[in-house]
Formats: C-alpha cells, sequence, structure tokens
C-alpha cells in the first residue's frame, strides 16, 4: 500500500480540526512541538461542520496557522489526517457529497 501524498489543503484542514482539539495548541506553546498523540474523536463531525461553514480552501487564523506550521516543521500527523475525496466524487449517483 502506498503512503498517501497529502496536498497544502489536506493539511490546512488536519491543522483546523488539531487547533480546535482542547490542549493542542496550548501544549504547542508551552513545548514547542505537536503532542505526541493528537485523540482523533470527533474528527469527522469536526471535519464536516469545517467544510461546510468554511469550504475546502479555509484561511487559516492565528492558532490555526501555528499549529500548522508545526505539521510542516515536524513532518508527522499524530492525529490522522484530512484526505480529500476528488471532486468528481463529490456528486456520487445520489448526489450525496462524501467527506472523510
Amino acid at each position: 500500500m502506498s503512503q498517501h501524498k497529502h496536498t497544502e489543503q489536506e493539511l490546512k484542514l488536519t491543522a483546523i480540526l488539531y487547533a480546535n482539539k482542547p490542549k493542542v495548541v496550548e501544549h504547542l506553546r508551552k513545548k514547542g512541538t505537536l503532542p505526541k498523540r493528537i485523540d482523533p474523536g470527533g474528527f469527522p463531525t469536526g471535519m464536516n461542520v469545517i467544510l461546510r461553514t468554511r469550504g475546502r480552501d479555509p484561511v487559516l487564523n492565528e492558532k490555526e496557522q501555528l499549529v500548522y506550521e508545526a505539521i510542516l516543521r515536524e513532518g508527522r500527523l499524530p492525529g490522522g489526517s484530512v484526505i480529500l475525496l476528488q471532486e468528481a466524487c463529490a456528486d456520487g449517483p445520489e448526489g450525496n457529497e462524501h467527506n472523510t
């Protein structure tokens, strides 16, 4: 199985999720690194809300940017990541949208 090469868009959406988890930003500011593990509980629902309210390419706020830069610097995703489906997949046979 090949490893997924994340797009900038996917990493930014992942940063938004991480930044909204309790204590992630606090840990990053205190220790200078992301936590060793981030519990992904609630990420599917959170991602759905973000996509519906901010779209697929949102502008990051200060905390989200801080997390995004840490992801790029550390090269790891301790809470998993967002993987976007191709646009062609978004309009299924019944017009349902599929998000991950």
